[in-house]
C-alpha cells in the first residue's frame, strides 16, 4: 500500500521529474524545428549510383566511327568507375598495358635483386677493419640504414615535386588544344554555317564546302603529326576516301602543299569574298563578322600547331627524366640492400614494405612520365589521342542541323522571315 507521506521526486530546482523530462522534450522539439531534414536516398537513384560505380558495364567507350587507317580510340569514360575499387579492374585504354612500364619494372626489381643478394649471402662477414677492429655487413647497415632512407626520402619528395609541375604543364596544354584548338575550329564553323544560312544563301554547295573545308582542316593536323601529310599519294587517298575533298580540290590544295592544315582557312575567306562581291551580304558589319570567324578557325589551327610543334623545353623534360631514373635506381638499390638485411632476419613484414616500395614508387614516377609524354601530342593516332573521325563526323552533322534549323522554323516566324536565295544568281 502506498505510503501518503511519500513525496513525487523532484529535480534539484524542485519541479516534478515528469515536467522535467517534458520541459526537455520541448527544448529538443524547439533546437531541430529550424534544421532541413535530411532527405532520404531514393532506391532508383541509390542503384543508379552503385552501378556506376560497381557495374559490369565498360569503364571507357570506344570511337564506333572508324575510317581508312583509323585506330581504336578513347572517346569517353566513366569517372565513378575510377573512383571505386573497379579502378582495379580497367586496363584497355590505361597506361597499365603500355610495354614501356613492364620493361622499366622488370629493369628495377632485377637491380633490387642484384643487390639484396649479396647482403643475403655476406650478411654476417667481415668487410672491413679499422682500428677498433673489424665491422661486419650487419654492423654496417645498422649505422648506415637511417642516413640510405632519408638520402632516399630527399629524391623521393624532389622527384615528386617536379613531376607535379611537369603534369600540371602538360595537363594545360593538352586542355588548350582541345577547348581552344578543335573547339575553336568547332565554333568557327558553326559561326559560318549558320550566319551565312541565315542572311546571305542557302546554296548547298556554298554550305557543304564551308563545312567540308573545316573538316578538312582538323583532319590535315592528324595527317600531319601522324607523318601521313608528306606522301602524296596516301594525303590524297585520305582526302578523297573520307569525301572531304574532290580530286581537283585536293590537286589543287598540292599546289602549294604547305601547313595545308591551316592555310585551307584561305578557301573559307575566298566563300566569304565571293559572297560579298556576289551581293549576297549586305552590310559591311556583316562581311566584318564572317571574315572574323575565318580568322578565328585559322588562329585555332595554328594554336594546335603551336603547342605540337613546340614542345615543353627539352632541358627541363631531359632533366626531370634523368632525375626519376636517378631516383628509381637509388631506391632500388638502398631498399634492395635493406631487403637482404632484414630477408637473413627473417623479419617478413619489413622485407614486404621494401619490396612494395621498390616496385610502387618507380612505377607510379615512370607511369606519370609515359602519360605526360603521350599528353603532349593528341594526335598521333594511340588509344588515349582525340578521336579524329569522331570530331570530323560531328562538324558536319553539326554543321548541317544549324542549316536545318534554319529551313523548319516555327511557324509565326517562317511566315515574317525571308529567306536568302538557294541557288547562285
Amino acid at each position: 500500500m502506498a505510503n501518503p507521506n511519500t513525496q513525487p521526486l523532484r529535480s534539484p530546482r524542485g519541479e516534478p521529474e515528469a515536467a522535467s523530462g517534458s520541459f526537455m522534450q520541448d527544448m529538443a522539439k524547439t533546437m531541430t524545428m529550424g534544421l532541413p531534414k535530411i532527405p532520404e536516398l531514393e532506391s532508383e537513384d541509390f542503384k543508379e549510383h552503385i552501378s556506376d560505380a560497381y557495374g559490369t558495364s565498360p569503364h571507357c567507350t570506344f570511337a564506333q566511327v572508324r575510317l581508312m587507317d583509323d585506330r581504336e580510340a578513347i572517346q569517353d569514360y566513366q569517372p565513378m568507375k575510377f573512383s571505386s575499387f573497379r579502378v582495379c579492374c580497367a586496363c584497355k585504354g590505361t597506361i597499365m598495358l603500355d610495354p614501356i612500364l613492364l620493361i622499366e619494372q622488370c629493369i628495377i626489381t632485377i637491380i633490387f635483386l642484384a643487390f639484396a643478394l649479396p647482403v643475403y649471402i655476406y650478411f654476417k662477414e667481415d668487410m672491413a677493419a679499422d682500428r677498433k677492429g673489424a665491422v661486419n655487413v650487419r654492423e654496417w647497415l645498422n649505422t648506415q640504414e637511417g642516413k640510405m632512407r632519408a638520402f632516399a626520402k630527399i629524391m623521393t619528395g624532389l622527384a615528386a615535386f617536379l613531376l607535379s609541375f611537369y603534369t600540371s604543364i602538360s595537363v594545360t596544354r593538352w586542355w588548350t588544344i582541345r577547348t581552344d584548338g578543335v573547339g575553336g575550329v568547332k565554333s568557327a564553323t558553326m559561326d559560318l554555317c549558320m550566319w551565312v544560312s541565315q542572311f546571305c544563301t542557302r546554296e548547298e554547295k556554298v554550305l557543304s564546302a564551308i563545312r567540308r573545308y573545316s573538316r578538312a582542316s582538323l583532319i590535315l593536323v592528324f595527317l600531319w603529326r601522324r607523318g601521313q601529310a608528306s606522301d602524296v599519294k596516301q594525303l590524297k587517298a585520305q582526302l578523297t576516301g573520307r569525301q572531304l575533298l574532290d580530286e581537283g580540290e585536293v590537286d589543287k590544295l598540292l599546289k602549294w602543299n604547305h601547313c595545308l592544315h591551316e592555310t585551307i582557312w584561305a578557301w573559307q575567306a575566298g566563300i566569304v569574298t565571293m559572297l560579298h562581291k556576289e551581293g549576297k551580304i549586305k552590310s559591311e558589319q556583316l562581311l566584318s563578322l564572317l571574315l572574323e570567324r575565318c580568322s578565328n578557325g585559322r588562329a585555332a589551327i595554328q594554336c594546335i600547331h603551336t603547342h605540337c610543334a613546340v614542345r615543353i623545353p627539352m632541358q627541363y623534360v631531359h632533366l626531370l627524366g634523368l632525375l626519376v631514373k636517378m631516383h628509381n635506381l637509388v631506391l632500388a638499390i638502398i631498399m634492395g640492400i635493406l631487403f637482404g638485411a632484414a630477408l637473413r632476419d627473417s623479419e617478413v613484414i619489413i622485407c614486404m614494405q621494401l619490396f612494395g616500395r621498390t616496385c610502387l614508387l618507380p612505377f607510379l614516377f615512370n607511369a606519370i612520365l609515359l602519360i605526360n609524354a603521350e599528353l603532349s601530342d593528341p594526335f598521333e593516332g594511340n588509344m588515349a589521342d582525340f578521336p579524329g573521325t569522331v570530331y570530323e563526323k560531328a562538324l558536319e552533322k553539326d554543321g548541317k542541323a544549324f542549316i536545318d534549323a534554319t529551313n523548319n522554323l516555327p511557324d509565326w516566324l517562317q511566315k515574317r522571315w525571308k529567306p536568302p536565295p538557294a541557288s547562285p544568281p
